[in-house]
């Protein structure tokens, strides 16, 4: 359990280095990820394949620089840390005993009630696609990129002890959660189209870099008359390499009135066999570990054979009390870190995300869009949740549109975006900001930011 620490360590400075989870240009994320039917080019692929089909719209399309980072949490927002951390006006702290004026709850209640039963979770990523590699011609692409996902929780139970202390009788769940994900993919994608309607799909090969998670946990901390127990486990599993495939479909019509609609599920096939010697990553695993000592920062073994590994830490505490801690206060606590046997190989299947969506174009001036969309799955990058996205991209001028959006649901509650670019005949710059979790900077608990230069024609 105590690795646990400077694993998580090392996967944040790991996010900070550049990798990111399912990628969307700044386009795109300006609109909030309204991009069923408004991509174009090497932006559709991710969302809707079909959108290829609209070489009246664009013929030729390559991505010079696409940068996209994200930082979220489930619960602290710059309100709340004013609120709480900052003291009253007279920067004293707050009494966490004392009514909220106008309601019937004590802050402390307040706060706790601000966390979800999943407790704390925390997550940051960062999106590159690889430069050059990202190509449209005509109906067909190639593209390329890096995928990062990466979320962390800390139990309920721990805010619940902070809080209210360790009240006799009362057991406090100690579950927790980290998932990692980094994902090589390639992909060919096309558009076959017809006289009403496009039809277009995306093959994905998956070289699986790296991933790691605690699999399963659980446990509680509980007081009782005659002193603490404990018996929190957590199994903490990561492999490198992987080889695997995913799929992806879409649908979408021609312009009917200005109106346009369109349907996709990425990764409808999808999934990474980790752990054997057959892909990239293993037979090259000499050449990476002279630059970045893979197995190392995972903790697995550096046996040429080995790419993957499972540990289960526990910690014991059985009728620890003041008597004992005078006693023996060297043996307190029972650390154990044992290691548990893992297949040579592991499946696991690349999360599935259902997209619908329409748009209506306004003469020269404006575009309005709307998405629902909904993951197939509910881990890492998807959320079973619905999520309604609504944007706006104003056109009228032409070399400096303006775009915005906003959307509900999902994995964040709200969203907001604005964006803005400077399209010239063969150049596109855009840049773009998004709210996750709130709609202002005041209320939202987290950012993303992206930036893209893109080669047209």
């Amino acid at each position: 359990m105590r690795k646990l620490v400077p694993i998580l360590i090392i996967m944040l400075v790991l996010v900070d280095l550049g990798f990111g989870q399912a990628h969307i240009d700044a386009r795109g994320l300006g609109l909030c990820n309204v991009y069923t039917v408004s991509s174009r080019g090497v932006s559709a692929i991710g969302y809707n394949p079909a959108n290829l089909g609209y070489t009246e719209d664009l013929t030729f399309s390559a991505d010079l620089f696409d940068f996209n980072i994200s930082g979220q949490n489930n619960f602290l927002s710059l309100a709340l840390f004013n609120q709480y951390f900052a003291g009253d006006r007279n920067g004293d702290p707050i009494d966490l005993e004392k009514k909220m004026p106008g309601r019937d709850i004590t802050h402390k209640e307040f706060l706790l009630s601000k966390l979800s039963e999943d407790g704390f979770t925390f997550g940051m990523g960062v999106s590159v696609p690889i430069p050059l590699l990202n190509i449209s011609v005509g109906n067909y692409a190639f593209t390329s990129g890096v995928e990062y996902f990466m979320q962390n929780s800390l139990p309920l139970g721990l805010f619940e002890f902070l809080l209210e202390g360790n009240q006799i009788g009362n057991s406090l769940d100690l579950a927790t959660r980290q998932d990692v994900l980094m994902v090589t993919n390639f992909g060919f994608s096309f558009a076959i189209p017809f006289e009403k309607y496009n039809v277009g799909a995306t093959i994905k090969y998956l070289a699986g870099i790296g991933f790691a998670g605690v699999d399963s946990s659980g446990g509680a901390f509980s007081t009782h008359k005659t002193g603490l127990q404990s018996d929190a486990f957590y199994r903490y599993t990561r492999a490198i390499g992987g080889n695997g495939l995913a799929i992806d479909l879409g649908f979408n019509t021609r312009k009917i009135n200005n109106w346009q609609f369109g349907v996709a599920i990425n990764n409808v096939i999808g999934f990474i066999n980790w752990g054997k010697d057959d892909n990239f990553i293993a037979k090259n695993i000499g050449i990476i570990e002279a630059l970045v000592p893979v197995r190392d920062l995972l903790s697995i073994s550096t046996d040429s054979s080995t790419f993957s590994a499972s540990t289960l830490y526990s910690m014991d505490m059985d009728k620890i009390n003041v008597v004992g801690a005078l006693a023996n206060s060297d043996s307190l606590f029972k650390f154990d870190e044992q290691e548990v046997p893992r297949p040579d190989s592991m499946r696991m299947n690349y999360p599935a995300v259902f997209r619908i969506g329409g748009s209506y174009q306004y003469k020269n001036d404006f575009v309005v869009m709307a998405d629902l969309s909904a993951g197939l799955d509910d881990y890492y990058f998807a959320d079973r949740s619905w999520r309604l996205a609504l944007a706006a991209e104003w056109i009228r001028f032409g070399m400096v549109p303006i775009r915005s959006g906003m959307a509900f649901g999902g994995r964040y509650g709200s969203e907001a975006s604005i964006g803005a670019g400077v399209h010239l005949i063969w150049f596109d710059a855009d840049l773009a900001l998004k709210l996750l979790g709130g709609m202002s900077f005041a209320n939202a608990e987290g950012v993303e930011l992206g930036i893209s230069f893109q080669f047209k024609r």
